[in-house]
């Protein structure tokens, strides 16, 4: 017996209906999502009702897309942060009065500051964007999920958790449990789903070789991932797919938008679809004017949410956007390579910007170096420079250490444009992370 009929079963889409609708269609459903979403927060949320009051704009000004990347005010986290703190916990950043709706609690890592304090009602976690992904690569109510991760404030792997169960999947939840307790319960359970950090994917396989057990030959079949950058990158799959035997499935998104935004396309592995039934995206340039098709810019992403909608919000990623139709079959807009960096991780060495990102790309496509690494952005009389410490493969000699940090060295030169200073390590000589690894690092004085 299954949950679906056997056409939908073997259908590539979730919802074929949403994702495959046609741009102009698409769009002129977005203008009013939009326009209801933008005429409810500033008539219930009070930082809105300040911000739009501020920047001399109405709800009835929003008559066309245009209007809205034009006239609505941009938001970031320090925003947030700030109206928080007025009136703790969440201060004028949820609807008034909505005390029935209040379900989940979660809140942002904090690591560049106070965190993000986010609270939302349960529809806004059933929001269906991971299963999106995981049905157009070919996960079914059958398969079993296992999930290897804390279970704390982080709210990324609750959305898939609670997705997965949308799904009719069976889950399996190993917070509590240690890498090798994890690795034996994968042998008993026979899960066919991990869900993970790319990082601790690769550290699970590691510890499963370390105790004699070949990860490519337990029963797992997909490797789906969030955190941090991920399978988008070629060689962070490849690496993925060859420990485990498995397909390697990337997602994109921002606990702050409520997960999942943007997914792995099943057909072009260098593609990431924005699920546009939950998000809507801009991509502007420096000076907040709209890029073309094509162009590269910061993201700027809105959530249909119900208690703390985010209008235009700040995402600080760095993204190249396409909004034709895709050879998948699908219409919503794609970003090519995933996340290409951050605005506020770059540093500029004589005149060339240098984002975390792509050193990280031409180290993995070295033979003999691992995917264990770190990056160090420093300040002196100079200017800025970049550091680079990153371990060797297990089976490399120390004598080749030499020659290996020379390949680097010419690669990152050639294809980046700049020199750094690089240091070859042996395996195990840098942190392992459960979670988020943690490979880039900011002395910069910060500007006040």
């Amino acid at each position: 017996m299954q949950l679906y009929s056997d056409k939908a079963y073997s259908s590539p889409y979730w919802n074929e209906y949403l994702e495959t609708m046609p741009r102009q269609q698409l769009d002129q459903l977005h203008l009013r999502r939009l326009q209801k979403l933008i005429k409810y927060a500033y008539e219930n949320i009070p930082m809105y009702g300040d911000l739009y009051d501020k920047a001399g704009v109405k709800p009835e000004d929003i008559k066309t897309l245009d209007d809205f990347a034009e006239k609505i005010p941009l938001i970031d986290k320090p925003d947030l942060v700030k109206y928080q703190s007025y009136d703790p916990p969440f201060g004028g950043t949820i609807v008034k009065d909505s005390e029935d709706y209040l379900t989940f609690y979660f809140q942002t890592s904090g690591t560049t500051g106070t965190p993000l304090k986010e609270i939302g009602y349960y529809r806004d976690m059933l929001s269906t964007g991971w299963v999106f992904k995981w049905w157009a690569h070919g996960i079914r109510p059958k398969d079993v999920f296992y999930f290897a991760f804390p279970f704390g404030t982080f709210m990324a792997f609750w959305c898939a958790y609670y997705d997965a169960v949308a799904l009719g999947s069976q889950v399996i939840t190993a917070g509590g449990l240690n890498t090798e307790q994890r690795v034996k319960q994968i042998q008993e359970l026979k899960p066919t789903v991990l869900v993970a950090t790319p990082t601790y994917a690769m550290r699970i396989a590691e510890v499963a070789r370390e105790m004699g057990v070949d990860p490519a030959q337990t029963s797992i079949k997909y490797i789906t991932s969030a955190g941090e950058q991920g399978y988008v990158v070629q060689t962070i799959r490849d690496a993925a797919e060859k420990a485990w035997g498995a397909k390697a499935i990337d997602l994109y998104g921002l606990s702050d938008l409520w997960g999942s935004t943007s997914w792995h396309c099943p057909s072009n592995a260098d593609r990431m679809h924005l699920t546009e039934s939950i998000a809507y995206g801009l991509v502007l340039d420096d000076n907040g004017n709209v890029m073309p098709d094509g162009g590269k810019g910061e993201f700027i992403l809105t959530n249909y949410a119900t208690v703390m909608p985010l209008i235009k919000y700040r995402t600080h990623d760095v993204v190249e956007w396409h909004k034709e139709a895709c050879d998948c079959g699908r219409t919503w807009l794609w970003l090519r390579d995933g996340v290409l960096g951050r605005t506020d991780q770059m540093v500029t060495i004589k005149g060339t910007n240098v984002y975390p990102t792509a050193i990280q790309g031409i180290i993995g496509n070295i033979d003999g170096l691992s995917e264990h690494l770190e990056i160090h952005f420093d300040s002196g009389e100079g200017g800025d420079s970049v550091s680079v410490k990153v371990e060797a493969e297990p089976d490399i000699a120390t004598d080749k250490y030499d020659a290996l940090k020379e390949k680097l060295s010419e690669d990152l030169r050639y294809r980046i444009g700049v020199g750094m200073k690089m240091e070859i390590l042996p395996p195990k000589s840098l942190p392992r992370y459960e979670l988020k690894a943690k490979r880039v690092f900011d002395h910069r004085e910060k500007k006040k």
